[in-house]
């Protein structure tokens, strides 16, 4: 795809266009043609929140999806989806109408402390697994999170009876994920600037317990923010575990804004990722720095030259 050939329409183009065929608000701004997410190596997952800051204020879940729809996007993220109540139903039809999948929601265990590091609240995080799944089938969602929980100044577990706890709270739904098609993945969160406390911060601890608990429903969900602060080896560390990442995040450093804003030399990174055959979502979750529709341009623009 050459994207210097790409031209652009107006705003007042498309929001006509859109308009008469029924489909986004007039007020967004220009979208490319040829729905340019779609024709990429990867799978992008936009924010959904990025997608309503392109949008008038009081837009549905519907107009959004439809805006991603019009930018080739072939998912949204949003963590909190299977807990809106409010919008679940809204959710679900404009992703079945748009044919636009949610990417992933959260699954079991918070940025708290214990979690999955207490075996006294695995009663409770299986429930909320249960409900997860429940909720990921209804939007046709095959991803959800697990956290594994923070530790705290009197804890007296120490890191391998932590390390145990988890797998044996993983070990204790995998079954529930296998049965009903839902993988959960493992998100290493950074302790020096953004979780002080959170206990799974690391690849190798990730990769650990993905194969203690042996099971293709469980996967780490690999930050790429994160693990740039907690041990950068980015390019290496995808490569090396790739069988065992089933879903990924993206965001810049210093930041936490759009590729191309910090250090991470992004474009370098999603082609090692496309190399080793990844067929996850990469997704969006992040601020922006100039408008969420400049940080969307930002983006596509790490696949020039070569997607």
């Amino acid at each position: 795809m050459d994207m210097k050939r790409r031209s652009f329409l107006t705003a007042a183009a498309v929001g006509a266009g859109a308009m008469a065929a029924g489909g986004i608000p007039s007020a967004m701004a220009a979208v490319p043609e040829g729905r340019p997410f779609a024709h990429l190596p990867l799978k992008i997952s936009c924010s959904y929140n990025w997608l309503r800051d392109c949008l008038p204020r009081r837009s549905t879940p519907m107009d959004i999806f439809k805006l991603a729809a019009e930018w080739g996007f072939p998912a949204v993220e949003h963590l909190g989806a299977g807990g809106d109540r409010r919008n679940y139903d809204a959710f679900v039809e404009a992703s079945q109408e748009t044919g636009v999948k949610w990417s992933c929601i959260m699954g079991a265990g918070r940025i708290t402390q214990g979690e999955m590091l207490d075996v006294s609240q695995h009663d409770r995080l299986e429930e909320q697994c249960r409900e997860a799944i429940e909720q990921a089938k209804g939007l046709g969602c095959k991803y959800i999170v697990g956290l594994t929980g923070e530790t705290h100044s009197e804890w007296t577990i120490t890191y391998d009876k932590c390390a145990q706890n988890v797998i044996k709270f993983l070990r204790r739904v995998k079954g529930m994920l296998e049965d009903n098609g839902i993988v959960m993945v493992l998100e290493t969160l950074n302790q020096l600037r953004d979780h002080q406390n959170f206990w799974l911060t690391t690849t190798d601890q990730a990769q650990m317990i993905v194969l203690a608990v042996d099971s293709p429903n469980v996967k780490q969900l690999y930050d790429i923010y994160h693990q740039q602060i907690s041990e950068g080896n980015l390019i290496p560390n995808i490569q090396n575990n790739i069988d065992g990442i089933a879903h990924m995040h993206i965001g810049d450093h210093p930041g936490r804004n759009q590729p191309g804003t910090g250090e991470i030399n992004y474009p370098n990174v999603f082609k090692a990722v496309a190399e080793t055959g990844y067929d996850g979502y990469l997704a969006v979750e992040c601020g922006h720095t100039d408008g969420a529709e400049n940080a969307i341009r930002d983006l596509l623009k790490c696949f020039d030259g070569w997607a």
